[in-house]
């Protein structure tokens, strides 16, 4: 069977299991998209190949230190962890061993997880120049990341360990990967399925040729059942633990 390769490709297969070309489906096609786009967010932000470790180098600006805050990037759905010199002061973030290891921190983890040893064999050597006693918290709705000890002072740089969600851009690797991962087809089958049914419930009762009669309810009540077993298949087998995105 050949591989899906976009988002038409997963609707059109999605159509295909609830019965079409033989049963007209009545979803409009921009209806099929929201359904998958909720299906592919779920997928992005909480599944655990939704996302990768990233070391992320930042220099406070004159705005980050008026608002006390930190605003990230909106595919940085955690952090995990904040890296800085064990002294405050702008001379130690400039030292040269700081800017080195960040370096080769960038290096060793932009590709992807299978240098996760590696990496850490450098975090030990980060460790002996970085203190690690700044305690944050990460609100992954506003993007902002707020520092509970230590001030926020423009010029001053830290390192974030933190994971990046991995977007299905069409035409890519990692989109072949997760248009064609068994959980999201029957996901976004269940999800537009359920819009079907919703759809067809206003003319429920409604006689059909052949002695038929519309029954949307049942449509939609059995998406609904589709879909709560496998998002709970999806936290029991997929779901990064819920302590992973607290700081």
């Amino acid at each position: 069977m050949a591989k899906l390769q976009s988002v038409d490709d997963l609707r059109d297969y999605a159509y295909r299991k609830l019965g079409a070309p033989k049963i007209e489906i009545q979803v409009d096609d921009t209806q099929a998209y929201d359904r998958i786009d909720d299906a592919l967010q779920l997928f992005v932000e909480r599944h655990f190949d939704g996302a990768e470790e990233k070391f992320i180098s930042i220099e406070f600006t004159a705005d980050d230190e008026t608002n006390e805050y930190l605003t990230l990037d909106d595919d940085i759905v955690a952090v995990t962890r904040i890296y800085e010199p064990g002294r405050y002061s702008s001379e130690a973030m400039s030292d040269v061993r700081y800017r080195i290891m960040a370096d080769e921190m960038f290096d060793m983890t932009k590709v992807n997880m299978q240098y996760y040893e590696i990496t850490m064999e450098h975090l030990e050597m980060v460790n002996s120049y970085f203190r690690l006693d700044r305690t944050f918290t990460f609100n992954k709705g506003s993007h902002r990341l707020y520092s509970h000890s230590g001030k926020i002072i423009e010029g001053n740089k830290i390192l974030l360990r933190a994971w990046k969600a991995l977007r299905p851009d069409e035409g890519t690797s990692y989109a072949l990967d997760v248009f064609n991962d068994e959980w999201i087809k029957k996901y976004a089958t269940a999800q537009i399925k359920q819009q079907w049914g919703a759809n067809m419930k206003q003319f429920d009762g409604m006689p059909l040729p052949g002695g038929i009669t519309i029954n949307g309810q049942q449509v939609w009540d059995e998406a609904k059942e589709e879909i709560d077993k496998l998002e709970e298949e999806f936290s029991l087998n997929y779901e990064l633990p819920a302590n992973f995105i607290v700081g």
